[in-house]
């Protein structure tokens, strides 16, 4: 892309939108249309991504675009003078998706209309520490670079949270959308540094040096735990809410755990997920093919981590009206067949626990 003043597109209504104000009174505003000088079907075949790619969603638009920013990140303060004034970083950011956006990157299934193919509300994305800042200053120019459809900002919220994080995670807003009314709407973008920590520790650190080979994403195996150490308890006393939800699917089958209490895995959104990433890679060391001896491996350092996934994947194998309900029996037969060969390839967890083994200082999705 070069840098000129033509727009390809705008959206929404025409005027002033106030994104967020401070209690002080402080205001974060954009400009009405919003504006886009990007062709992302140019961008997607420079970064070399399939084709498939649904963008029909906000933020995967707008991750398309962070990735492409990310390899130029050396470069942009002479492709975009009026938005980088200094050069943002000496070598290209590895910046790498992971969640829904990688979804869609990674898996046909994941896009379009099919029953595996969900809508994303959000990017979810990683960095190298020692490239969290500067990340975050490529962000704060995107929006004079590309448009504001692109628009990044950091509230002093936002900044307060960064400092107390000290390089380990950074928080900015970023337009995700656009109602009805053409008036732009605003999630946090949490940027994770090295390591994606939630309910367990997924160290990802080794993916910053394949970018292009794992598609700009932390790769395959790094997605599969990242989706499968999702867990958390329920006291039985609320396992209505479950039946009400339809959610009794995520109860875990788990014979030590506290008799007062279950234990929950993956939200169905994480489940599809997992299904159309074994539909549409086999096992294997090529390229988009999963690798069981680097998940052993990964799974042999971390026992907690190694129970959850599991247990997640056991479960899922096992919940065959899940499967029959997204997928052909032929495609369900796929997905169950390849589960079930990675789990005879994982290390055995002799250690039993009848307490969270899991981080609990996270916050907990409510049931319903």
């Amino acid at each position: 892309m070069k840098d000129d003043s033509a727009t390809f597109s705008t959206i929404g209504t025409s005027g002033k939108a106030n994104l967020f104000q401070e209690i002080d009174g402080s205001r974060y505003d954009v400009d009405l249309p919003l504006t886009s000088k990007v062709d992302l079907k140019e961008v997607i075949a420079d970064l070399r991504l399939p084709d498939y790619i649904d963008l029909e969603y906000y933020p995967m638009r707008s991750a398309i675009v962070t990735l492409w920013a990310s390899q130029k990140a050396h470069e942009l303060h002479s492709l975009y003078p009026h938005a980088y004034e200094k050069e943002v970083n000496k070598k290209p950011i590895s910046a790498l998706l992971f969640g829904g956006a990688a979804m869609k990157v990674h898996c046909a299934h994941s896009n379009g209309k099919g029953a595996l193919s969900r809508k994303i509300k959000d990017m979810d994305i990683i960095v190298p520490k020692n490239q969290g800042s500067n990340f975050v200053k490529l962000l704060l120019g995107m929006d004079k670079a590309f448009g504001t459809q692109f628009k990044f900002f950091k509230t002093k919220g936002d900044a307060l949270f960064n400092a107390m994080r000290q390089g380990q995670r950074y928080r900015v807003r970023t337009i995700n959308g656009v109602t009805e009314e053409g008036l732009p709407t605003v999630s946090v973008l949490d940027v994770f540094c090295n390591s994606i920590d939630l309910r367990h520790k997924v160290e990802v650190k080794d993916s910053f040096e394949r970018c292009r080979e794992n598609l700009f994403t932390i790769g395959l195996e790094y997605i599969v735990l990242s989706k499968c150490q999702f867990i958390m308890d329920l006291p039985k006393t609320d396992l209505r809410l479950l039946e009400e939800q339809k959610q009794e699917f995520r109860i875990l089958p788990y014979e030590n755990y506290s008799a007062e209490k279950v234990v929950l895995g993956m939200e169905e959104k994480d489940t599809r997920d997992v299904c159309a990433i074994f539909l549409d890679h086999p096992l294997g060391e090529g390229t988009e093919e999963i690798s069981k001896e680097k998940l052993r491996k990964i799974l042999e350092k971390d026992k907690k981590l190694a129970l959850t996934t599991v247990l997640n994947l056991a479960n899922l194998m096992n919940r065959t009206e899940l499967l029959a309900k997204w997928m052909t029996e032929i495609e369900a037969a796929t997905v169950s067949d390849r589960i079930g060969e990675l789990l005879n390839h994982m290390p055995k967890i002799d250690k039993k626990w009848n307490k969270p083994w899991w981080n609990t200082a996270v916050e907990t999705p409510l049931v319903g």
